[in-house]
């Protein structure tokens, strides 16, 4: 029951606080917007950059993954696409990572403490 009596009291002053949070939300998002991080695959081989607002700036072949995509045989075509779709995964999976670390921090910043779960969903 003093739980039921918690959780009540932490949502209705996370609805207090909520134009302080969405405002604070959308100061990290922008700045986020300009901040890049790198995913990998296949020991670096494949790099894909990502922005933190889940866009991709860029991703760099090897030149051995281009001749194996030239020359090689169709699973070594198939594996190289594989790779590109990983790098880019991890970057993204970076990005979103980077994006609820940071609004976690500001939440905290502003006295208010956000579950995990939560975090997942804003990011």
């Amino acid at each position: 029951m003093f739980d039921k009596l918690k959780q009540a009291s932490q949502m209705a002053g996370m609805l207090k606080d909520l134009p302080k949070l969405q405002a604070k939300m959308e100061e990290v998002r922008a700045r986020l917007a300009d901040t890049k991080v790198e995913g990998s695959a296949g020991g670096g081989a494949v790099k894909a950059v990502a922005f933190c607002d889940i866009r991709i700036d860029s991703v760099t072949l090897d030149p051995s993954v281009f001749r194996g995509m030239a020359n090689g045989s169709a699973s070594d075509q198939a594996y190289a696409n594989r790779m590109i779709a990983e790098a880019v995964n991890d970057a993204l999976g970076r990005a979103r990572a980077r994006m609820a670390e940071e609004i976690g921090r500001a939440a905290k910043d502003s006295g208010i403490d956000l579950p995990p779960h939560i975090l997942e969903k804003l990011a």
